[in-house]
């Protein structure tokens, strides 16, 4: 026998009361309870007036497990109770059934025969006869089980979109589901700097508290959008109940519902965006400043530099010429006017060597000067055969002498000046000739390899060297790191060297061992800056005594 059998074979001559158990007409109404029931998607439970099963439905089986042999006799709490059944809850049930009132919408978790628990809201009518006798129990139980969960987890996720739009800034305006009129969410009144009133306020009591002129745009934006039917976005500034200034960025869409048809919106705060980029606007109008001004002191330098450079070429360079005639016309003097101490000659001759000396130095400061008034001019450019051309020169010029020239093969084309990057060649290659001049044999090698992008070049030789601590030095206006009066040299050609590889986007290093030799290394980007770099400023000292 089971749930789905007729009521009456549950009600009838088997049980030990036989069918008195209940009066006929509570029999009656039994029965025709069960025609009403058959399907039903609630379970439903009779008991007697001592509160035993007498009968369930097929969905109270389907539901729980307990077919209605095994719960026939049995009291509800005796299948259906566990850990997490509410004790005080079954308690107030209990008390009023046992005051024989109805009960209504009552939840409790519930277990099945499985043990899984499930929440179930119940009620509880008790059953009378004619006379008022209690005769039964109809109980009408429904699993909302699931219901619960997707209540809790629609909790969840609004308490966690509340969090989200709170560390957003991000605030609501949208219908109040219980007043059915437009409402403003917590964020929207933070923005204010307002305590929520749970008044009602739409996007109109936002936009009250904007400026005349944002509300006049904002309301142009809304007419355009309700034309075209598409998403509206607007941002205006804000002012708050303490007179603070903020920004919003609105987002907003028809939204029919029981609101009407009304305009739902996000409301974001983006006052740190505005902040931001009101602080970099100040920041470009000081960086302008300083360009503005740096352009204009460049500018008198570059006015300075000509000035200076026609000073070089002009007022100097001819009371030197003049200086210098005047000496080897001295010189000739002496030698017609017959025996004279050889002091004299010896002054006139220092006179002469001084005035060449300065002549070319005002040289290359002349070169220097102009190299900083001119751009590049780029071209490709064949470093091995520009190499091979400089080597065959030097070679006419070093009879007597036995160098090595030590050339890699191949090299590269570059992408250079081609006039520039010939005076760095022959100012590194004449230099290593220079100070290996005094060895019985001069090796100069010169090599090349890839390089972060660009190439590598090296000029190496076994000349005297240097020391390293004073490598700073190599570089600079006027500045010799030998006192050797074998070398002559007047310390620009290595400066000039390093402002022409620096305007190509290179670099220029080297390194070296005192009576070892040195090598000079220049990196040269395969792609040199479209604009010349501003060099760094080179100390002018006086000329070394070295």
């Amino acid at each position: 026998m089971n749930a789905e059998q007729p009521m009456e074979a549950h009600l009838g001559g088997g049980d030990a009361l036989g069918a008195g158990w209940v009066s006929g007409d509570v029999y009656g109404w039994l029965l025709m309870l069960e025609k009403v029931v058959d399907g039903s998607s609630n379970m439903v439970v009779v008991t007697d007036a001592q509160r035993r099963i007498r009968w369930v439905n097929a969905t109270y089986t389907r539901v729980t497990g307990w077919t209605l042999e095994e719960a026939m006799g049995r009291r509800p709490r005796e299948l259906l109770h566990g850990p997490q059944t509410d004790a005080e809850e079954l308690s107030r049930l209990t008390q009023r059934l046992n005051q024989r009132d109805s009960v209504g919408s009552v939840e409790l978790v519930n277990y099945k025969k499985s043990g899984e628990p499930y929440i179930v809201s119940l009620s509880i009518e008790p059953l009378y006869d004619s006379r008022g006798d209690l005769q039964a129990y109809l109980s009408i139980q429904t699993d909302v089980t699931e219901r619960r969960r997707l209540e809790r987890e629609a909790l969840e996720l609004g308490q966690r979109l509340k969090v989200a739009q709170r560390l957003a800034r991000l605030g609501r305006i949208e219908c109040d589901p219980q007043h059915g009129q437009p409402a403003w969410s917590g964020e929207v009144f933070r923005i204010l700097g307002l305590e929520p009133d749970g008044q009602p306020r739409g996007f109109e009591h936002l936009l009250a508290h904007a400026h005349e002129d944002d509300q006049v745009a904002v309301r142009r934006a809304l007419a355009a959008g309700d034309a075209s039917g598409q998403e509206v976005e607007v941002e205006f500034g804000v002012t708050g109940v303490h007179g603070g200034r903020r920004w919003v960025r609105c987002r907003g869409r028809q939204t029919p519902g029981f609101c009407g048809s009304m305009m739902a919106w996000t409301v974001q705060d983006v006052t740190i965006y505005h902040t931001r980029l009101d602080e970099r606007r100040r920041l470009n109008e000081v960086l302008n400043r300083q360009v503005a001004e740096r352009t204009r002191k460049l500018e008198a330098s570059n006015q300075a530099l000509a000035e200076f450079s026609y000073a070089l070429s002009h007022d100097l360079r001819a009371p030197l010429r003049h200086l210098s005639s005047f000496a080897t016309l001295l010189q000739d003097e002496l030698a017609e006017s017959g025996p004279c101490p050889d002091s004299v000659r010896l002054y006139a001759d220092k006179i002469n060597q001084a005035a060449g000396k300065m002549q070319r130095l005002i040289e290359g400061l002349l070169s220097f000067a102009r190299f900083g008034r001119e751009g590049l001019s780029l071209a490709p450019m064949d470093m091995g055969a520009l190499v091979g051309e400089l080597v065959a020169e030097l070679r006419g010029g070093t009879a007597g002498r036995e160098v090595r020239w030590q050339v890699q093969a191949s090299m590269p084309t570059v992408l250079c000046d081609p006039i520039l990057l010939r005076e760095v060649w022959a100012n590194l290659l004449d230099n290593a000739l220079k100070y290996s001049g005094h060895r019985e044999v001069s090796v100069v090698e010169i090599a090349c390899e890839p390089h972060e992008d660009g190439w590598l070049f090296s000029v190496r030789d076994n000349g005297i060297g240097f020391d390293t601590a004073y490598a700073d030095k190599l570089f600079g206006m006027f500045q010799r790191l030998h006192r050797d009066t074998r070398f002559g040299g007047e310390g620009i050609g290595l400066a000039l060297v390093r402002r022409i590889v620096q305007s190509h986007g290179g670099r220029i290093w080297a390194d070296a061992r005192v009576n070892e030799g040195a090598t000079f290394f220049v990196y040269l980007p395969s792609e040199p800056p479209l604009r010349e770099p501003v060099p760094e400023v080179d100390a002018v000292s006086p000329p070394s005594v070295m």
